[in-house]
Formats: structure tokens, sequence, C-alpha cells
């Protein structure tokens, strides 16, 4: 009898332990697509202090300060329109003197605007202008941009180009659960880019070069 109930004992810790387990991962999978809430100052502050430092390197072109805010082991990912449809590639730096792609430089820009985080403005093809015109953040929770992951499937549908498990990893990893911003201080100047949180810091993860232009 002592022994049956030995055995139950070790079974049910066994059991346990493996619900846990599987609530971990279950977390830990979570974790990567839920996006942080900005939900007190600091929150706010810190985020605020990454996307206004990457605005100030990417119009300094200072390399250095730029690729401080790009994940070592993530990379960043740029998108832009080769043709009739978007790319993307993921590069460890940017390197302000070697656009991507070359033929498209990264040019630079007066701003006066004050970051703000509410919905984030539209780009419309039939007038060539912005719904509204300022620096925004988009922290509502219903907000997902899902471009990388919009791009694949695109591009595994029409052109049969096939992304392998590493990539689809790489994309969910710099795109799930971050933020999109738009500078946009007037209408033919503008800088998208997104920002996440990786381990309590927040990195730069993607930098949008096709919104915003509608040109096929």
């Amino acid at each position: 009898m002592i022994r049956k109930y030995i055995l139950f004992f070790v079974a049910l810790t066994l059991f346990l332990g493996s619900c846990n387990n599987k609530q971990k991962q279950a977390s830990g999978a979570t974790d990567t697509v839920t996006r942080v809430a900005l939900d007190n100052p600091e929150k706010i502050q810190q985020i605020s202090e990454v996307i206004t430092r990457f605005v100030r390197a990417y119009q300094s072109q200072d390399n250095g300060k730029a690729n401080a805010l790009i994940h070592p082991d993530h990379g960043i990912a740029i998108v832009y329109r080769p043709g009739a449809m978007d790319n993307f590639t993921v590069v460890d730096s940017l390197d302000f003197s070697k656009p991507v792609p070359e033929s498209y430089p990264y040019t630079t820009f007066p701003n006066d605007k004050v970051l703000t985080f509410e919905a984030l403005p539209e780009f419309q093809c039939d007038t060539d202008k912005w719904t509204k015109l300022g620096f925004f953040c988009d922290s509502t929770s219903t907000s997902k941009t899902q471009v990388l992951e919009t791009i694949a499937k695109f591009q595994d549908e029409y052109n049969e180009v096939k992304f392998d498990d590493t990539m689809k990893a790489q994309i969910s990893n710099l795109e799930n659960g971050s933020f999109r911003v738009i500078l946009n201080p007037a209408e033919e100047h503008f800088l998208i880019f997104h920002v996440k949180q990786f381990d309590g810091a927040w990195y730069v993860t993607l930098l949008d070069r096709s919104y915003g232009n509608c040109d096929a």
C-alpha cells in the first residue's frame, strides 16, 4: 500500500512539473508576440528615449549611435520596394554611406515635432498626402503592423520565394510585439521604423523605406 502511495506521489510530481514547464513555454512564446504595456511613466520614458535617439542618429547620419540601438543578435530588417512589390533584407548594422537599396540614399530633413503616442497617420495615394503630420508612436493594444510577415507570405505565394524556419523565426523576433513609429514633419519627408523590447532593453528592429511611396 505504501509503495502505491509513493508511486502515485512521484507520478503526480512529474505531471505537475510537466504542466509547469508547458506553462512556462507558452508564456515564453506569448512574450515574443505580446507588446509591452506602456502603462507607467518609466516605460514611456524608456521607449521615448530610444525613439528620439534613433531619430537624432539618423538625422546626423551617425553609424555608431544608430547601431548602438540595433540588437547584436537579431539585427534590423530594412523594407524597400525594388519594383512592383515590397521586399526586405535583414542586416546586422546600418551604414548611412551604403544605403539599402543603393539607389535610395538615407536623406535627412529638419524636424521640430515632439513625439506623441496616438494612432499613426496614413499615406493616401490618391492625394499623395498624409492624413496628418507630426511624430507618432502607436501604443494602442489593437495596433499590429505585420510588414515582414505580409511580405514573406506574398513572396511565397506569387514569387515562389520560400523562407526557411530560421528566417521565419528571425522575422518573428524582429516584428512581433514591436511598436511602429512615423516621423513626418512635412509631406515630402518621413522616417518610419519599429522599436521592440528585448530583456528589458529597447532596440530598433525595422526600418520601413517603402511605405509613403506609391510608385510601382
